[in-house]
């Protein structure tokens, strides 16, 4: 009998203490995209290893400083003064990675700590940041975050910058600037997984030129429709489907949010994702919920993250199509991108 069937057998029977009755569901879940713990100070690693959490990005928000919620949404109320944002992050990534550590978290820095989370399934945690406006135009800065232990990088969020366009404000840039374009390559060699979520289509085309590695986009929802910055806030967040095809024939990974307005319960979630599966490919979807990002969410912890597992084995989908869309998928992109 392996490692995991026995702690399942033992936790059934009431043979181990209560720790290890908690974690009864196998390590296996990956969530591309959350805020999980954002101002709290509940232990992260416990709503992980009690609902079958093996992996989770855990975003820094590089432009919080100058953003609120404007009229139609999130967007800047005031320009970054020089050295605000990047002053910041200096300051708040190491202070997540403290976060991580007082928390019994295990961090991911580099492929072969991925390989042994995967082997010997211990709670994890990847360091990354929603939006690259802490570069403040300096690659240099990009090799910086790397050593402090960024491996995930949002390019934009909800300021325009020198990184390029967003979805949700009118074009400047048609799509990155060339600035944005180089961040783009340093990532692939840096080992930085590059995520286009916030982006423009525009955006999104030229980063697939550019990137010789897969791109995730984490955390939004797939849309017929040509979304546009003039469209209200979620609307103006979808991932048309011909790019999303794009990112999919280019081995890479889309990832189904969790927002409550648009998915008022884990089942409705579920349909969306098999839509999704079916649209492009199992292998191409999966799950970044922006817990703790959100003002209303039809998973807002990792117990409802396990609910969605069960109604998605429920519905059909089995095997590696299960696997996949419930974080192996992520984990693929993340081990393409830590490459050398």
């Amino acid at each position: 009998m392996d490692r995991r069937h026995f702690i399942g057998a033992a936790c059934a029977l009431g043979l181990l203490p209560w720790a290890a009755r908690a974690q009864a569901r196998p390590l296996r879940y990956a969530d591309m995209h959350t805020h999980v713990g954002l101002g709290k100070r509940d232990s992260i690693r416990e709503g992980m290893a009690k609902n079958g959490m093996l992996l989770v990005v855990r975003k820094y928000i590089a432009d919080y400083p100058v953003i609120r919620v404007m009229s139609g949404g999130y967007g800047a109320h005031r320009a970054a003064a020089p050295g605000e944002l990047a002053g910041l992050a200096d300051k708040n990534l190491p202070g997540m990675r403290e976060r991580h550590r007082s928390d019994g978290l295990a961090e991911i820095l580099s492929a072969a700590d991925l390989e042994r989370v995967l082997k010997d399934p211990v709670p994890a945690v990847v360091l990354a940041s929603e939006g690259a406006d802490f570069l403040e135009g300096d690659l240099k800065r990009l090799q910086a975050a790397r050593t402090l232990g960024l491996l995930h990088l949002q390019l934009v969020h909800y300021r325009v910058s020198d990184v390029g366009d967003i979805c949700t404000e009118r074009p400047v840039h048609n799509g990155l600037t060339a600035f944005g374009k180089q961040v783009v390559a340093a990532c692939n060699r840096l080992g930085i997984l590059v995520d286009v979520a916030h982006a423009t289509s525009a955006g999104i085309e030229q980063a697939l030129e550019i990137s010789t590695k897969p791109l995730v986009y984490s955390h939004g929802h797939v849309a017929d429709y040509e979304p546009s910055h003039v469209m209200d806030g979620a609307r103006a967040r979808g991932l048309h489907l011909p790019v999303a095809k794009k990112i999919a024939a280019k081995s890479g990974v889309v990832g189904l949010w969790a927002l409550g307005a648009m998915y008022r319960t884990p089942g409705a979630m579920a349909d969306a994702l098999i839509d999704a599966a079916g649209k492009l490919g199992a292998a191409h979807v999966g799950i970044g919920s922006d817990m703790g990002g959100m003002p209303t969410t039809c998973i807002p912890t990792y117990a409802e993250f396990a609910e969605l597992a069960d109604i998605l084995a429920r519905r059909g989908l089995k095997g590696e199509d299960l696997d996949g869309i419930l974080g192996m998928n992520y984990v693929r992109a993340l081990r393409q991108a830590l490459a050398g």
